[in-house]
């Protein structure tokens, strides 16, 4: 339970979101709280250390100038936006999964935004906290659609690869233990994937496993990629979000209310586009999410535009997400699960008010 302010009481909100949340009805002209550690370091060094995968299609990758892109590219530019004004004052890292984290746990890096699932063990070992719900995702299999594979249980009797020591191979004893189904492993130790999509290439194995939208960019990269087919059927529940430390509660409230504002843009229809216009809202919603009713902003340590700020350099959750995952781009993933909850998902803000 985190507390914003000794006279305010803390409530739960357990909907869609792996973390505590609190509400308030702050009044304008609140005093500021004093900021945390984590907030004056990155004041101090004028950027935000962003640990993101070593490299993911629209997720987390450099282009052809080598400039960083991607969903998760991009909350961290928003970040850096609430904080320091400036979207482009972030200092994105390359990790593994475990090498992030124990980065995070050093103080290498401010924040972890990689594709790798919130689960108990993995905050709780190296002392982290789970930001929120920015990606549900869920594990998959990759077939060849000569195969005539279509279902799980088509799959016994089959060999099936994935990395070992990872979430993956947990959750596939486990999905195909509960149905009965057994299947012939094979396996790579993490880290490496190229060698495990070869030998699925070279005919290896009928299946190849791991997060969906890693697979959706596998998939893309394939040589004739109409040739393969990634099932409908999910095997376990992935949910990716941002890291922070434990035990710096002003940054945590900042990460997660960056998260809150991309969501709530979105909800409001506030995009990178009509910003600017809509700053002459009639809508109480509105008007706190663009600062033009005071009084949100000290809560946090920061100004009351620092959510204009998100909108107007980065965009809302659903500009980043179309133009990265979605529609616009190369992988174009349905929204499913990450759409708004006014359209049958599961993403919603948390109130902002």
């Amino acid at each position: 339970m985190i507390r914003l302010m000794t006279r305010v009481s803390a409530i739960v909100f357990a909907v869609g979101m792996l973390m505590a949340g609190t509400g308030s009805a702050g009044a304008a002209g609140a005093p500021a709280g004093p900021s945390g550690p984590t907030l004056q370091a990155v004041r101090a060094h004028g950027q935000v250390r962003c640990g993101v995968a070593t490299g993911l299609t629209g997720f987390s990758e450099r282009d052809a100038a080598g400039a960083w892109t991607g969903f998760n590219v991009d909350y961290c530019r928003a970040l850096a936006a609430a904080v320091l004004g400036d979207p482009t004052r972030v200092s994105f890292l390359p990790f593994g999964v475990q090498p992030g984290m124990a980065a995070l746990a050093r103080g290498e890096i401010d924040i972890l935004n990689r594709n790798m699932t919130v689960t108990l063990r993995r905050v709780n070992e190296l002392g982290l906290h789970p930001v929120g719900v920015a990606f549900f995702d869920g594990q998959g299999l990759l077939v060849r659609r000569s195969s005539g594979i279509r279902t799980l249980h088509e799959l016994a009797g089959r060999s099936i690869c994935f990395q070992s020591g990872t979430s993956a191979e947990e959750a596939l004893k486990d999905a195909f233990t509960a149905r009965r189904i057994l299947y012939i492993p094979v396996t790579r130790s993490g880290g490496k994937e190229r060698e495990l999509i070869r030998v699925f290439l070279d005919g290896g194995c009928d299946a190849l496993s791991a997060d969906a939208s890693a697979l959706a960019a596998i998939q893309l990269g394939l040589p004739d990629p109409d040739q393969y087919l990634l099932l409908r059927q999910r095997i376990s529940k992935e949910p990716f979000g941002p890291l922070v430390r434990k035990g710096d509660d002003n940054w945590l409230e900042i990460a997660r209310w960056t998260l809150m504002a991309m969501i709530e843009a979105e909800e409001l229809g506030v995009s990178r586009a009509t910003v600017d216009a809509m700053r002459t809202s009639d809508n109480p919603r509105v008007r706190y999410l663009l600062g033009i009713t005071p009084g949100l902003g000290p809560f946090l340590g920061l100004d009351d535009r620092w959510a204009y700020r998100i909108v107007a350099g980065v965009g809302n959750y659903g500009d980043s997400f179309e133009a990265n995952l979605g529609r616009g781009s190369s992988l174009k993933l349905d929204r499913g699960l990450n759409d708004l909850w006014t359209r049958g998902g599961l993403m919603f803000a948390l109130p902002l008010r």
